[in-house]
């Protein structure tokens, strides 16, 4: 199975909130919050059941000063409770230690996240494998955001590779649809994590 998963794959891709971290983040507050913001600038109620369609509607709209402020909205609702963010172990074990799985040791580790890049840096900060990931994507460098195929795109052309040389891991539904858009593997990140720990058994 660790040989039929990795085969033949260049880049490995993961999530990162749920994947490798756990964070600790008020999402239903700053939902709210967002919500009530658009409210006011539009004179108009509407219920956004995810941040990514709160920000494609800002998009849709034209206001790139409002994005950006949105952004800083987003990065500072991550950043408030950042020291409590969780490795998840088996995972940061896997990333130590990838040859152990069979994986060729120049295959590249990547980081596909809905989460702002500083988010991004400080939680692989906190993790201790900062220098094993080679390239971000955070929520500022796409417009389209998962279950949208552009952040694994922007990665397949970063390093020059098909899509059937890569393999992304996540732990939502829109991750999966995101590589099934992108023609990637995907898998729940649950199955890694059961490799780490058949390993250690």
């Amino acid at each position: 199975m660790k040989n039929d998963l990795f085969r033949d794959k260049k880049v490995i891709v993961f999530d990162l909130d749920g994947t490798i971290v756990k964070l600790h983040a008020s999402w239903y507050a700053l939902k709210d919050l967002l919500s009530q913001r658009y409210a006011r600038l539009h004179e108009e109620n509407r219920e956004f059941n995810r941040i990514s369609a709160y920000l494609s509607e800002v998009i849709k709209n034209g206001d790139e000063l409002e994005l950006i402020e949105n952004f800083d909205i987003i990065r500072k609702y991550e950043l408030e409770n950042i020291k409590k963010t969780e490795p998840i172990e088996e995972v940061v074990y896997f990333i130590n230690n990838k040859e152990e799985f069979e994986v060729d040791p120049d295959v590249i580790l990547t980081v596909l996240s809905l989460n702002t890049r500083r988010t991004i840096i400080e939680s692989l900060d906190i993790a201790g494998i900062s220098d094993k990931i080679a390239f971000i994507i955070g929520r500022e460098d796409v417009i389209k955001w998962k279950p949208e195929p552009e952040g694994l795109f922007k990665i397949k052309e970063k390093f020059n590779v098909s899509t059937e040389q890569m393999i992304f891991f996540g732990d939502m539904d829109f991750d999966m649809d995101a590589g099934k858009a992108a023609g990637v593997d995907s898998f729940f990140i649950d199955i890694l994590i059961k490799m780490v720990r058949d390993l250690e058994c």
